[in-house]
């Protein structure tokens, strides 16, 4: 399968100060076992197009096998002998450059969704993995945060994944058992032909650096509304969160 969806972006911080903003955008959503047919004129799988898509974005960062990748981090989190389908949730390249600020990874077993590993990276080039398994509280899983992504929020607390609506995905920050911030992507899901990619790129032509835009000045918005700076901690060794309960 492959699909490409047009998106809604949702951002809701709301202490010590509230500051929230919406943003148009698209992503992609595919099948790692059908990686070759999001080839196209405008679409290339590891080489430049106006579209693209690198395995070495993602993963282990060395090219190698996605599927790999994504065995080896479900068996870390305890879920072992995965032969499933993975369908990836990403941005593109665009025109050679890429910025993911979270890719969602959906393991399935037949059609049952086994898992879903959420690879979050931050400005500073570093990721964390956190996987979300279907247990008792289907699609809906609290895990505590420990990864760096914002300045402005310490690596306390934790997360809210919610996975409950079809096409989107939500994302509360809870710290003192009190939320601080809401995030939300929706997509609405639109045809895959070249067409429609040259509409994509015609609406959103500079994505990336759109993003990364945007990253910074929300973050200036924040600074100059007095909301506390915390420096870049070390990163942990660790790379994955996951309930380590179940």
């Amino acid at each position: 399968m492959k699909s490409l969806f047009r998106a809604k972006i949702f951002h809701k911080r709301f202490l010590p100060r509230i500051n929230k903003f919406t943003y148009s955008g698209f992503y992609i959503k595919f099948s790692l076992g059908n990686l070759q047919e999001l080839e196209s004129l405008l679409f290339s799988v590891n080489k430049f197009n106006l579209f693209s898509f690198y395995e070495k974005d993602h993963g282990y960062r060395d090219g190698s096998s996605l599927e790999v990748w994504a065995n080896d981090t479900l068996r870390k989190a305890g879920i072992n002998n995965f032969a499933g389908s993975v369908v990836l949730q990403t941005f593109p390249r665009i025109v050679g450059y890429v910025f993911n600020p979270v890719c969602f990874w959906y393991c399935f077993d037949e059609e049952k969704l086994v898992a879903i590993i959420c690879e979050v990276n931050n400005t500073f080039g570093e990721s964390h993995n956190y996987v979300i398994k279907q247990g008792a509280d289907k699609n809906i899983c609290t895990l505590p945060k420990e990864f760096h992504v914002s300045p402005f929020y310490d690596i306390k607390g934790e997360y809210k994944f919610d996975f409950t609506k079809k096409n989107a995905v939500k994302i509360n920050y809870y710290f003192d058992k009190t939320l601080q911030l809401c995030t939300s992507i929706k997509g609405i899901e639109t045809p895959w032909n070249d067409i429609n990619l040259l509409k994509t790129f015609v609406q959103h032509p500079f994505y990336t650096a759109l993003i990364i835009t945007l990253i910074h000045y929300q973050a200036i918005k924040l600074f100059f509304k007095k909301n506390k700076y915390f420096s870049k901690p070390i990163k942990l060794s660790q790379d994955l969160t996951y309930d380590k309960n179940e």
